[in-house]
């Protein structure tokens, strides 16, 4: 049995073998190379804790390895740029583990290397098992996967409420700067009787109510994200993208939709200054 003292990546964890090849080290993980790559660049990731099997690391030592694999494939792609890559973890002698201490190979791949690595031809099971197999794994397979803490929860729901505040705030900042334009075009126009200058008034209204709308619209859909958040469904932590709140396939759509244009604070509002704006047109044209 391969105990701490014994295990030789434990030793390039500790700093005992100082012929190891060590690529990166903090007090999480640690990576480097292995005594015989199987590809140039092949490297290997491992948590620092002595841990045979895969399934016995703890939620933050899973968190933590696949940060160090993902960082490590990253460095690795950007620094040899090979035609693809391999990440290999290996848990129990049957699966070829031979070091036991988990750890993932990130393995660098070209054409025509000499690294092998094939799937067997064909089903290991026929339909009827395969449903079994299935419902066995679906049977204990967690309800979330990656669930937020409540504190992370909280935060979360800060910054969405943040940016829900800001379309707030500049929806009424956009009628606050539009009512003195509108004063100033509507009234030019009628004193110097100037059809232009009204018509430039009608123009105002109708841009800023369209930014007034697609402030609605971005409101809206981050008070949806905020309650999918709240609601404790699986959106990914802190993540700002309100179309995970969305139904899958829902097409990405900036200008404001009809609901956004007819709504309370947007339609009567606006309408009638385009309505005002076009009579006064109405009137000097016939004046």
């Amino acid at each position: 049995m391969v105990t701490p003292t014994s295990c030789p990546f434990c030793a390039i964890i500790t700093g005992a073998d100082a012929s190891a090849r060590l690529v990166y080290h903090d007090d999480k993980i640690t990576v480097f190379f292995p005594l015989d790559p199987a590809t140039r660049g092949h490297t290997l990731v491992v948590p620092n804790r002595h841990v045979a099997d895969f399934t016995d690391l703890t939620a933050d030592e899973s968190r933590d390895l696949g940060e160090g694999v993902y960082q490590t494939a990253r460095a690795v792609r950007s620094a040899l740029s090979p035609d693809g890559l391999n990440l290999v973890q290996s848990t129990g002698a049957v699966a070829t583990q031979t070091v036991p201490h988990v750890h993932f190979h990130v393995v660098p791949r070209w054409q025509h290397d000499r690294m092998t690595l094939r799937w067997p031809a064909g089903a290991a099971e026929n339909d009827s098992a395969q449903d079994q197999t299935l419902t066995a794994i679906r049977g204990v397979f967690p309800g979330e996967v990656g669930t937020a803490s409540a504190e992370d929860r909280r935060q979360h729901l800060s910054f969405i409420q943040a940016v829900i505040t800001r379309m707030s705030q500049a929806s009424s900042s956009s009628k606050s700067w539009l009512l003195p334009i509108v004063t100033l075009t509507y009234g030019y126009a009628i004193t110097n009787r100037s059809i232009p200058v009204g018509l430039l008034g009608c123009l105002a209204v109708l841009v800023f109510g369209v930014l007034d709308a697609n402030y609605l619209k971005q409101e809206r859909a981050f008070r949806k994200l905020y309650d999918e958040v709240a609601s404790g469904r699986p959106i990914p932590a802190f993540s700002m993208n309100p179309a995970l709140a969305s139904p899958a396939g829902t097409r990405v759509n900036y200008w404001p939709d009809k609901p956004d244009v007819r709504s309370w604070a947007v339609a009567p509002i606006y309408l009638p200054l385009i309505l005002a704006g076009l009579g006064i047109i109405v009137w000097l044209l016939y004046k």
